[in-house]
């Protein structure tokens, strides 16, 4: 069987329920030249027609199972039927009948009884017409990809009725869809670099007054907002009587032609060895920001970089090698520059730092809408880990580090060159301390930095040392009264400055990467103590762990409840697993996942902080939890409102719907723990009973395992 690409003479396809009737079609047909392939019905008809892809159809009107009028429709919805001509044929002549074949599909439309010989005439006329059309648009797929490696569109102005015709070219070249192009003159004047608008609108007009070609250079603006430049040409079409019908033109893309300008702009404002901003560009950059800052109150920082002992390295191992090696440093300070994004507000999307090379070995960062000034801190220090690391240059293992100056806006400076000279200074204060650190300008700044930067030390001490100690919060049963459970909530027992709070030492545990091993050592313990406890007689009780973003989100989570849980044969079930709203709705499907394995090891799961969050019931519905915990600010407003506790007792009846154990966090008065248990509430923890204590404290709560009476 022929494809249709292999065939040499027109397919048609006969569409009839009567055999007669095919077989006189089919014959007038071969007997013209035609191939034809037959069909007794409609879904026949859409079987063939996959199956061959006819050139046209004749298609029967009143037929059993599927009419006409229903393969029509259908027809035109299979691959190669948007275009293929269909005769209908069909002993109905009323308007309505005709009308429904057109609207269905219908090419054209024949009645019976016909002349065999009319019916040959319409085919053939029908069948050039269609092989026409096919013709054109091959014709116009062809000019179209010849204006596209020439980058080249063509448009049509009629100044009567304001009318601009694009082509699919040039709308590419706008960076639109053609559907998307209002296809008016001030359409495409708004395309048009604000700049630039008005010399184009003058060119275009003056065609009409002055009669002459035109012939000019404008931007477009890109729907991204970038701008490329095109080479506009245009002439009026006039008529008889020399009165202008419209303008029509050409705008083709010269973005390689202004490749040399765009080379001397960057050789002026950009560093040739590294591709970053020289001095010139970033200080215009820091004259614009400061603007923003006077006018928005915000807070940005000037960072000075300089790499200490670089001019031995370049002048022990030659220039080439200090060439790479500034390289080599410019990359991997962009990329920690780049991570700086979350200590920044986004202002209308813009980036919200700004890296530079002032010449030699010097480097400036400006950090802007800062949420604080301390902020700037966080960037010099991922700057100074990130250089500490070795580069490889040439096979060559080099090291190198930084000693970074930081001066803040508003107060050390709010002009561009006194931020630069305090900074700078704030540098040298940097290497006179050691080098390979920070320093801010302000002496106050410097202090809580050099604060942070001890504590930082310490706490990495503490991992290794295991200075810290897990202090357990009960948790009891509102309708019994009973302790059911507890909150394991780690202390850090420092030698010098005693017990420390999580809110001490958490913050700077996130920062440096250390809350993971804290969390894990959090865990071992308090499946350690929970079943040590059940070892001396206690009743067995749920423990639950905070499980940080870092901790759940990574790869280890698993493997070390696994390790928790077989290390001390604790019960699965008396271990539960707590996470925030935004943990388990960052990253959706991964953490239903997650849970999903956790739930299989028989571990409870529960929801901190419930309502302060933004998960959708739809997904909440889907993770594998058994409990929500009330965060403790719904708690605190249950007495002062005037119908008390709308909020809690939607959060109650909803989680109850969802099978779910609630408890209520923060729970320090006697009223709230009765409206509580009016609500429904399940269970309970707060200072009203007890407050986080030691192991041993704990332990003294729990209930014995009642004996066994002896049968």
């Amino acid at each position: 069987m022929q494809t249709f690409q292999e065939r040499t003479c027109p397919l048609a396809l006969v569409v009839d329920d009567e055999p007669q009737m095919r077989m006189l079609i089919c014959a007038m047909l071969e007997q013209s030249g035609h191939e034809v392939c037959e069909a007794e019905n409609g879904q026949q008809a859409l079987e063939r027609f996959a199956e061959r892809r006819p050139d046209i159809v004749l298609m029967d009107i009143i037929m059993p199972g599927m009419d006409g009028f229903t393969a029509c429709s259908r027809l035109r919805g299979l691959m190669g039927g948007s275009r293929v001509p269909i005769l209908v044929m069909t002993g109905l002549d009323d308007i309505e009948s005709i009308a429904k074949a057109y609207e269905l599909g219908a090419t054209d439309f024949i009645t019976k009884p016909f002349n065999l010989t009319i019916l040959s005439h319409r085919v053939r006329y029908m069948l050039r017409g269609s092989f026409t059309m096919d013709a054109l648009l091959k014709s116009e797929v062809r000019l179209g990809l010849a204006q596209r490696i020439a980058k080249i569109g063509t448009w049509e102005w009629r100044p009567d009725t304001k009318q601009f015709t694009a082509s699919a070219e040039f709308c590419r070249l706008m960076g639109i869809r053609s559907q998307d192009f209002a296809g008016t003159f001030d359409a495409y004047i708004q395309q048009v670099h604000a700049e630039d608008r008005n010399r184009v609108e003058q060119a275009l007009k003056g065609i009409l007054t002055k009669r002459v070609p035109c012939d000019i250079d404008h931007r477009l603006i890109l729907p991204n907002g970038a701008d490329f430049t095109v080479n506009l040409q245009a002439e009026a079409v006039f008529d008889d009587q020399m009165k202008a019908l419209s303008i029509v033109g050409t705008a083709q893309d010269i973005t390689d032609r202004k490749q040399s300008e765009r080379e001397i702009h960057r050789l002026a404002y950009f560093d040739s060895l590294t591709g970053l901003p020289n001095r010139v560009l970033f200080k215009d950059r820091v004259e614009q920001a400061l603007l923003h800052a006077h006018r928005y109150r915000t807070t940005m920082a000037m960072l000075f970089l300089d790499l200490d002992r670089f001019k031995v390295i370049n002048d022990t191992l030659g220039h080439n090698i200090g060439d790479l090696l500034l390289k080599s440093v410019a990359d991997r300070l962009a990329e920690s520059v780049r991570h700086s994004d979350s200590v920044s507000r986004s202002i209308d999307k813009e980036e919200n730092h700004s890296l530079a090379r002032l010449g030699g070995d010097e480097f400036t960062v400006l950090l802007t809408n800062l949420c604080d000034a301390q902020d700037a801190g966080k960037v010099a220090r991922r700057i100074v880990e990130a250089l500490v690391k070795p580069f490889s240059i040439e096979g060559r293992e080099i090291f190198v580090t930084v000693s970074i100056g930081i001066a803040i806006f508003p107060s050390d400076g709010d002009s561009v060159d006194t931020l630069l000279k305090n900074a700078d200074c704030a540098m040298y204060h940097a290497k006179e301390e050691g080098r390979n650190n920070f320093q801010f300008y302000s002496s106050t700044l410097n202090a809580a930095a050099s604060e942070r930067l001890a504590l930082e030390g310490e706490l990495r001490h503490a991992v290794e040392r295991e200075e810290f100690v897990v202090h357990y919060q009960p948790k009891i049963d509102l309708r019994t009264g009973g302790i059911i459970g507890a909150e394991a909530l780690v202390r850090w027992q420092h030698p010098q400055r005693g017990l420390m709070q999580p809110a001490e030492f958490l913050p700077a545990a996130v920062d440096t990467g250390l809350i993971r091993a804290i969390d894990e050592w959090v865990l071992r313990t308090a499946c350690r103590h929970n079943q040590a406890w059940q070892h001396r007689g206690k009743m067995p009780v749920s423990i639950s762990i905070n499980v940080s973003n870092s901790l759940f989100h990574g790869n280890t989570l698993l493997s070390a409840v696994e390790q928790a849980l077989s290390q001390t044969g604790l019960t699965p079930a008396c271990l539960e697993l707590e996470l925030t709203e935004s943990i388990a709705m960052r990253n959706v499907e991964a953490s239903i996942v997650m849970l999903t394995d956790l739930k299989s090891m028989g571990v409870q799961l529960c929801i901190d902080d419930f309502g302060t969050g933004y998960s959708s019931l739809s997904y909440l519905q889907r993770l594998p939890i058994d409990m929500v915990k009330i965060d403790q600010s719904f708690i605190r407003e249950i007495l002062t409102q005037a119908q008390p506790a709308p909020i809690v007792r939607a959060i109650i009846a909803m989680a109850h719907s969802l099978n779910l154990v609630v408890l209520a966090e923060g729970v320090e008065q006697e009223a709230q723990r009765t409206l509580l248990l009016e609500e429904g509430c399940d269970q309970a923890q707060g200072y009203l009973f007890g407050q986080p204590m030691p192991e041993h404290a704990f332990a003294k709560l729990l209930q014995p395992v009642p004996l066994r009476k002896a049968s």
